[in-house]
């Protein structure tokens, strides 16, 4: 993930997510029902236009019964935006709002018809759930990989000040899958356990990809074995350091460490020094 900044247009431009090359996007529109019949509750989430949990767990449940009985297969996939936490401390919350309903609108676009997109926190977090009725393993990984390319190509522009804006790209996203065939689960929560199991795997893995429940094989949207991010600069000149291959991955850890130059070549210096007395020791 990178910003570049740029001048503030007249007028500013809507935050949104478009695929490099587009021009236009299609606003979140509310989903079927998107209030209750009976209280007027809001049944989608405002920021996005996806379902919120409580109507997703509804739409979900009913494909789950409807897919015991005819029968057919069923897949579930859990997506997490990477490292979305660092677009809100670097960038602003709005600049974070902007990313978060980019990429609800991909994963509008890749679910099909009747595919059934929720927000995984109610109205808050970066995690997203899938239910994709009358869909195998092999399909749902398809839908996975499309998502990933589709995020991936996505340039983002965002007011970080009144008087300043940025475009950010590069933005990936972790995934697991779980699908079901012969044997469907009594309850949706046995298949929401073993895809947030699997996506726990792709997270722990390095993030970027997709990772099967069940499997111990990570699938990068690239086929290549699982990508650790590497020390990159950002907009600003600072130094960014993802410590996912450092550190053991705990729900508190730390994902990246951001130094100015200075404090990066300091860490250089320090880290070169005890390297060398560590190979002097040695010998």
């Amino acid at each position: 993930m990178t910003a570049t900044p740029r001048p503030l247009p007249q007028p500013p431009p809507p935050a949104n997510g478009l695929p490099r090359g587009d021009t236009q996007q299609e606003e979140p529109s509310p989903g079927r029902g998107s209030r209750c019949p009976a209280c007027q509750t809001p049944l989608t989430d405002e920021l996005t236009g996806v379902l919120d949990r409580r109507r997703w767990n509804h739409d979900a449940s009913q494909a789950l019964l409807q897919a015991r009985h005819r029968p057919w297969p069923l897949a579930l996939i859990l997506v997490d935006l990477d490292r979305f936490k660092d677009i809100n401390d670097l960038y602003g919350h709005p600049a974070g709002d902007a990313v978060l309903r980019a990429a609800a609108t991909a994963l509008r676009q890749h679910s099909g018809e009747r595919g059934i997109v929720g927000r995984y926190g109610g109205h808050t977090g970066d995690e997203f759930l899938i239910l994709l009725p009358d869909t195998n393993l092999d399909g749902a990984l398809a839908v996975a990989q499309r998502i990933q390319t589709h995020i991936s190509s996505l340039s983002v522009q965002a007011m970080t000040s009144c008087d300043s804006a940025v475009t950010i790209t590069g933005q990936t996203v972790s995934m697991g899958v779980a699908a079901c065939t012969d044997l469907i689960p009594g309850d949706l929560s046995e298949l929401l356990l073993e895809c947030d199991v699997a996506l726990r795997d792709a997270k722990r893995s390095g993030g970027n990809q997709t990772c099967v429940a069940g499997s111990p094989a990570a699938l990068s949207h690239h086929g290549r074995s699982p990508v650790v991010d590497e020390v990159h600069r950002l907009a600003d000149g600072d130094v960014c350091i993802p410590l996912a291959r450092y550190l053991r991955a705990t729900p508190s850890a730390p994902r990246s460490l951001v130094l100015s130059p200075e404090s990066a070549q300091r860490l250089h210096a320090d880290l070169t020094g005890v390297l060398g007395q560590l190979v002097r020791a040695d010998r």
